[in-house]
């Protein structure tokens, strides 16, 4: 393991601000959160915020009644059980919340009705998924993504059950996810979504688009199919399927290290890249969230020249300035935050020490980036679960970024 850099002055002054964030949303009643957020929403609600304190609480940093008061708020008046629930909102989203914290066994009896609630709406929507595979037609990325659907709901399954047979499902599912299907005449990758990456119907995607983020697209499959390898939990197919997403990307890669954030059927007949240049540099769409999930694929592919083209791809992407300067907030999903916790990770893996000393930099303006909000994926709560292990090894029970496929799940306790 690779060790960090920083200076002790900066990880003081990144302890004092992930402090005092969290003195800021000490109290849920004069916490301002986005208003069309439901209270149970891991990455914009009160959950969000109570996954921060259960961490702290964990870590003995912080005050388990703060957590608990938290909770309450987040489950009330009720928990969305329905079949449109995920890792980030709903049943699914508590029940990792209180596991991968390892709170589930202070809240036993009520994290084992959540947990068979979860694992009964993850074989729900993998009946549908499956129902749609058969038809042999294009779906939605809400089915699969790590954000809204089976990839994330496997993230859970992986932290609690990962030899339990639904777990093996849903991985053979995501395997399948992978075998290309035909459209209009022209063969495109299995995950198409019948879709524009906003959920509607556009001119500019006429007949859909293949999605390459991490939050809604194949790079969270990848991640979680190489962190499932790496644990040595795999399903037939697992491995041709690992490198084949990887093939995808190679293919898609431009000459500079980053990746489109999606392809059009346009773009596949033309067999080049439409996007200008690259996008944010972030966990969603951007380049060091790809280029993560490749490491990781290519560790448990046991692939040290793959390893090598995927740390140096997020090597060129920290060191391109307009990359850079496309961020300006601090948040997980798109701001500075997600981009120091992936480096952090990747620089644990990585074959040197390049990665190592590039954090400073990425800490040093994650200190003095704007805050936009108060929940977990986009505002403080998630850039204070950073700051707590900035500048120091990360904590081995330390497995929230796992919501983000940054890092293998806590297993079964």
């Amino acid at each position: 393991m690779n060790t960090m850099t920083v200076t002790p002055e900066a990880t003081m002054t990144a302890t004092e601000r992930a402090q005092h964030i969290a003195e800021a949303l000490a109290d849920p009643e004069t916490v301002n959160l986005r208003h069309e957020a439901t209270h149970e929403s891991l990455g914009a609600g009160k959950l969000g915020v109570a996954l921060l304190h259960l961490e702290r609480a964990r870590r003995e940093q912080g005050d388990s009644a703060r957590a608990h008061a938290w909770l309450r708020t987040s489950i009330h008046p009720a928990i969305n059980s329905s079949a449109a629930s995920n890792l980030f909102n709903g049943t699914p989203a508590l029940a990792f919340s209180l596991h991968t914290t390892g709170a589930h066994a202070l809240y036993k009896s009520q994290w084992t009705k959540l947990h068979q609630r979860a694992k009964e709406i993850t074989a729900e929507r993998l009946n549908l998924a499956q129902q749609r595979m058969k038809a042999n037609r294009p779906g939605s990325f809400v089915e699969f993504g790590q954000l809204s659907g089976l990839t994330g709901l496997g993230t859970y399954l992986l932290h609690t059950e990962p030899t339990a047979k639904l777990t093996g499902e849903v991985l053979s599912y995501l395997v399948d996810l992978t075998r290309p299907l035909k459209l209009d005449g022209v063969t495109v990758p299995g995950w198409w979504a019948n879709h524009d990456p906003y959920l509607g119907q556009s001119d500019a995607f006429p007949t859909g688009h293949a999605n390459l983020g991490c939050a809604h697209g194949i790079g969270g499959v990848l991640a979680l199919l190489a962190i499932a390898m790496r644990t040595g939990i795999t399903v037939p197919g697992h491995r041709d399927a690992v490198e084949l997403i990887c093939a995808v990307y190679d293919a898609w890669q431009h000459e500079n290290g980053w990746w489109p954030q999606w392809i059009t059927l346009t773009d596949v007949k033309d067999g080049h890249i439409s996007q200008p240049g690259p996008g944010r540099s972030s966990w969603c769409y951007g380049a060091p969230g790809i280029a993560r999930s490749l490491q990781m694929a290519a560790i448990a592919l046991r692939d040290p020249i793959r390893q090598r083209r995927a740390e140096d791809a997020l090597l060129r992407c920290l060191a391109d300035e307009d990359q850079r300067n496309t961020l300006t907030d601090s948040g997980l999903c798109h701001g500075l935050a997600g981009l120091y916790r992936i480096a952090q990770r990747a620089a644990e893996d990585a074959q040197d020490t390049q990665l190592v000393e590039a954090l400073p930099g990425i800490l040093h303006r994650l200190l003095t980036a704007d805050s936009v909000e108060s929940g977990f994926l986009d505002g403080d709560a998630g850039v204070a679960l950073v700051l707590h292990e900035a500048g120091t090894p990360i904590d081995e029970g330390s497995t929230w970024d796992s919501a983000l496929l940054l890092a293998a799940p806590r297993g079964p306790q």
